[in-house]
């Protein structure tokens, strides 16, 4: 267990005590010393972040479209919303009280253990593919990497319909003469469901725990060595100072898993097993559509969040996890035995087996095969009607660039609220941390309404603030969705790093931005990387902001998507190639940064994150 600041014991070799120079005095020392006391205390970080400006922007971004949203459930004639029958409600609980009742409620409770199995899962998955390729001679540790972002990039609904394209009673595995009704119920079913979301969840647990151990040297497993500690106690040593990335993995995937939509309207639909996403999109896809019900389940999801947030900082208070310094050293990887390299191996091919070979034959097959797959002659006739299609690279482009530049944006925001997040003892950053994952939870859908109840209001055009129906508003609510997700992967990095290194720049005379430039940044660089392509990869294929906020005439690769699998009779087998072929496009694009990084950072850059690379 890690210790309370300033206990003394081996377990906390982490120290919390702010140096100061025992020398300062008058004159130049005195005056460094001075500067070196607000630095720690964050006073010039905040200046040079620019925190007002980053939190008028939170607000303006974040804050008002999603309570726009939120809004409409208490009062719906705000918004110009009126139920029939029902009159001008300026205030309301009416929405409230029948999303506790019902179908909704069920719906709700569904996803609420739904999401907190497929999070532990996540976790239980992604924890010891992290410590195997980061700390150990895994064999093809170097493609598991690739791999996560992979799953990444595939969104939930397109493995989501190639189980059902398999598993289903006249799918591929009763053509080929398997008679299974047993994995059918299985997979048919809140088994199915978990599995996939936890899948699902397996790449962030990976990316955080990555970005943990990539700051946790060397000294700390020789430290419990020396004291006699075996493999277990030194595993039990390690695990409480991780404590930052485990909990935000948990709270990323539990939040990830409460608002997906592709899972819930596929394999959950297809099980008769209703998920609150599902129900939410029902109430808004209705004739005449309910956008105050929807609301009342977006509160009811929002309000979930803090189950995990709650847990988190219970585990984490009082506590100082700053354990990378100028004196960390690289951590060493453990050889395993002939039976060890077995295990993790048979393992890592049973995870890969569930979360992207399968899917991918279904995909696949099904875009390589005729009517959906009523013979198994193979044709590349979608293929050939996909590239026939007029404006084909338009969507394909757009997507490209939506994507960089939202990652971009992104990140540098993403790297601010990390840094607020750190500072656990500050009331805003506790108000900060349930903003973000409450963002999080949040549904697409209903975050993608509040931008338009927000940005469609008369007031905005008197302002000036004509952003409606553009393609910048629809990169704002890209990045306004991903900085949430992006900012708990770097805050465990982020909390590890020790204010000496900054204090070390500054001391040889380095101003600070050139102190953030060559103390923290060649740390945080890899990290930093891996924010950028998670972002990447979620916009690259993101549905449901896509769907309602793109600008006429200019839609981006996944509403394309969606129009040929919507046209079931003639283009689904259309969309799926499509799919194909865009899910080959990112992960080329992911690869050119890799190899970008590889080639370019400076070497030191990249021994500092080696661990990562697997």
């Amino acid at each position: 267990m890690v210790s309370r600041p300033g206990a003394g014991q081996l377990t906390a070799s982490v120290s919390t005590k702010r140096p100061g120079p025992a020398d300062a005095g008058p004159g130049r020392r005195g005056k460094l010393a001075s500067h070196a006391r607000r630095l720690l205390r964050g006073r010039s970080v905040g200046g040079l972040i620019g925190k007002p400006i980053f939190w008028i922007l939170l607000i303006l971004f974040i804050l008002v479209p999603c309570a726009s949203s939120l809004l409409l459930t208490i009062s719906p004639h705000l918004f110009d919303q009126q139920a029939p029958g029902r009159g001008a409600q300026w205030f309301t609980l009416t929405y409230l009280r029948q999303a506790l009742t019902g179908a909704t409620a069920i719906a709700i409770t569904n996803s609420l253990w739904v999401s907190g199995a497929a999070a532990g899962l996540g976790l239980v998955i992604g924890f010891p593919i992290a410590w195997l390729t980061n700390r150990t001679t895994l064999p093809g540790r170097q493609f598991v990497f690739p791999s996560m972002w992979l799953i990444l990039l595939l969104p939930s609904w397109l493995p989501a319909l190639s189980w059902v394209r398999i598993v289903q009673v006249d799918g591929v595995i009763y053509k080929l003469g398997l008679n299974w009704p047993w994995l059918t119920h299985l997979i048919m079913g809140p088994f199915g469901v978990v599995l996939l979301l936890g899948m699902r969840s397996v790449p962030f647990t990976y990316l955080a725990i990555t970005a943990g151990l990539a700051g946790l040297g060397q000294e700390f497993e020789d430290a419990a060595r020396v004291h006699g500690a075996g493999r277990a106690a030194t595993l039990r040593l390690i695990w409480p100072m991780l404590a930052p990335a485990i909990w935000s993995a948990l709270a990323i995937n539990f939040a990830e898993a409460i608002s997906d939509f592709g899972v819930a309207a596929t394999l959950a639909y297809q099980s008769n097993f209703t998920l609150a996403t599902y129900q939410l999109y029902a109430d808004i896809n209705n004739f005449p559509p309910s956008f105050p019900s929807a609301s009342a389940m977006g509160v009811l999801l929002v309000a979930a969040v803090a189950i995990p947030l709650a847990l988190q900082a219970r585990a984490l208070r009082g506590r100082s996890y700053q354990m990378l310094s100028g004196r960390t050293r690289q951590a060493v990887r453990r050889r395993l035995t002939t039976r060890g390299k077995i295990a993790a191996m048979s393992g890592l091919g049973l995870f890969y087996a569930v979360s992207l070979a399968v899917p991918a034959f279904g995909a696949v097959s099904t875009s390589l095969l005729k009517n959906f797959g009523s013979s198994f002659s193979i044709s590349f006739a979608n293929y050939r009607a996909l590239f026939h299609q007029a404006d084909q690279l338009g969507p394909l482009y757009r997507s490209l660039a939506y994507g960089a530049i939202s990652a971009t944006v992104t990140v540098a925001g993403g790297l601010i609220a990390a840094w607020l997040l750190s500072q656990r003892r500050q009331k805003s950053s506790r108000l900060l941390d349930f903003l973000l994952l409450a963002a999080v939870a949040l549904p697409g859908v209903v975050f993608a309404a509040g931008y338009i109840f927000t940005f469609n209001l008369p007031i905005m055009s008197r302002l000036g603030i004509n952003l409606y129906q553009t393609a910048t508003l629809l990169v704002i609510a890209y990045i306004a969705a991903s900085l949430p997700t992006n900012a708990r992967v770097l805050v465990g990095p982020v909390s590890q790093l020790q204010p000496s290194l900054r204090d070390a720049a500054r001391a040889h005379g380095a101003g600070e931005m050139l102190a953030w430039a060559r103390g923290v940044l060649p740390i945080l660089s890899r990290p930093l990387l891996m924010a950028w392509l998670l972002t990447f990869t979620g916009v690259f294929l993101e549905l449901p902001i896509s769907q309602l906020l793109y600008a006429p005439n200019n839609p981006p690769l996944s509403v394309a998507i969606e129009d040929n699998l919507s046209n079931y009779a003639t283009n689904f087998g259309v969309g799926m190639a499509q799919s194909v072929f865009a899910a080959a496009i990112a992960m080329a694009a992911v690869g050119v940064v890799l190899g970008g990084y590889r080639l370019l950072a400076p070497a030191g850059w990249r021994r500092i994150g080696v661990a990562s690379r697997g």
